[in-house]
């Protein structure tokens, strides 16, 4: 899963993967900063990871998936530290809010 982001992403550190009626995908560079990338590409990576993870996670919620640990998080509400990654500068990856790792383990 995470070659095919590097493939389709090469900077990308962190997605944020919002649910599908918003129909918006944030990818994140490892220094906090979104990335300006097209549509197209946005809905690549999303579809790539909802595949990967499938049924684990509740895709009518927000979450990030951590390129580097190939861990899938639930996303902080707007009022936790984390919502705006560069805020606290660890893109909300709190224990707690560990969904899954690719390759099945929890």
């Amino acid at each position: 899963m995470c070659a095919a982001i590097r493939e389709i992403a090469p900077t990308a550190a962190l997605v944020r993967v919002y649910p599908q009626r918003r129909s918006v995908t944030h990818l994140f560079e490892s220094d906090f900063y979104r990335m300006l990338i097209d549509r197209r590409t946005e809905e690549e990576v999303a579809r790539v990871i909802r595949r990967g993870f499938g049924k684990m996670a509740d895709w009518r919620l927000a979450h990030d998936f951590y390129l580097p640990t190939a861990t899938l998080y639930l996303t902080p509400e707007p009022h936790q530290n984390g919502y705006i990654p560069e805020d606290d500068n660890s893109f909300g990856l709190a224990l707690h809010r560990r969904i899954a790792i690719a390759g099945g383990e929890r």
